[in-house]
């Protein structure tokens, strides 16, 4: 989640869906790009500083199979990398997409305490997301959870500052 609240917090999503999907297409890819291309990333270099760094060339990430990281991800002892488990950006893209919506339910003051999303229907709404198979549960709890306790703010254009002075 903190490569996404980073994302978010640069700059204000645009009303145009068109406009925000290949923003967010962009984001997946590039996520899943810093996934595979983890195990080459330093120890003290995190996830959200390799966002942000040009993308490599596809060649660079030719080498790396993503099928191979399926069920060998590194453990979480023994590197500073959060785990990804995505098996394609469609994954990613997806999830993205559900972290906001996310979001947006659980810190939405209009709605109701009792329609709030609950972690099992987080989970049962992105099942098959990853190339037809469910990402794990511990890592969609994990996500659900850090939405829940610490919100995801998007940066506030100036009409929002403004109007909460006025």
């Amino acid at each position: 989640s903190e490569a996404l609240r980073m994302f978010l917090s640069t700059f204000r999503l645009p009303g145009e869906a068109q406009c925000i999907d290949r923003l967010m297409e962009s984001f997946a890819s590039r996520l899943f790009e810093v996934q595979l291309l983890g195990h080459r990333l330093e120890q003290t270099q995190s996830v959200e500083k390799a966002m942000l760094e040009p993308p490599r060339d596809n060649t660079d990430c030719d080498s790396v199979n993503a099928n191979e990281r399926v069920g060998a991800l590194d453990p979480p002892a023994l590197t500073h990398q959060p785990v990804l488990p995505f098996k394609n950006a469609d994954a990613a893209y997806i999830l993205s997409f559900s972290t906001i919506m996310l979001n947006t339910d659980l810190h939405n003051p209009n709605m109701k305490e009792e329609r709030r999303m609950t972690l099992e229907q987080f989970i049962r709404n992105n099942r098959g997301i990853n190339d037809g198979a469910d990402l794990p549960v511990e890592f969609l709890t994990s996500l659900y959870q850090e939405i829940k306790n610490d919100e995801i703010k998007m940066k506030a254009d100036l009409d929002d500052i403004i109007m909460q002075k006025g």
